[in-house]
């Protein structure tokens, strides 16, 4: 994908009023697909995704020649990136310290290729996680892919619920 493309496409994202989090492109079924993910404060909803999809089909159909869509034979998807969001840049680690991620490496660090914990600051090209084994300084080159995780609200004490009603309905059944 161009460098010219992505800002053309991020342009008209941030025209239309979104944050432009991410535009992919791959191969699917014999045709481009074209995907872009897009917040905004509040989050977004289907009517968010059909603005921003008209107005990047508008510049995809206007520009069938583009080598990054084959001739204008491609697929659209707009989306948000969902509550456990991908983290593609430095910038997006930066923004999202305080919080919880996962972050995946092309190889072993340590003996791993997975991290998780907070991401507690972003330096020198490096994304500083706290984490089961104490701090872990983790250069960006070697990361393959992070994202925010979600964690609901009492979800230790909504699995002790579920164990307890499992063991007493097991409990139950031996009478």
């Amino acid at each position: 994908m161009t460098e010219q493309f992505l800002k053309q496409i991020e342009a008209i994202v941030t025209r239309s009023g979104y944050e432009c989090v991410h535009v992919g492109i791959r191969s699917e079924f014999g045709r481009m697909k074209v995907q872009i993910l897009i917040d905004t404060l509040g989050g977004i909803n289907v009517d968010d995704c059909e603005t921003v999809s008209r107005h990047v089909n508008k510049f995809l159909d206007e520009n069938p020649d583009m080598p990054e869509i084959d001739r204008g034979r491609y697929y659209l998807e707009v989306s948000s990136p969902g509550i456990e969001r991908p983290l593609y840049t430095l910038n997006d680690y930066e923004r999202f310290q305080g919080r919880e991620a996962r972050i995946r490496l092309n190889g072993l660090l340590e003996g791993r290729k997975t991290f998780t914990g907070v991401i507690n600051s972003v330096a020198d090209g490096q994304i500083t996680l706290l984490c089961d084994i104490g701090e872990k300084r983790i250069p960006f080159e070697i990361i393959k892919g992070g994202n925010l995780i979600y964690r609901f609200e009492n979800e230790n004490e909504n699995e002790n619920d579920t164990n307890k009603r499992k063991n007493k309905r097991k409990g139950s059944r031996k009478k």
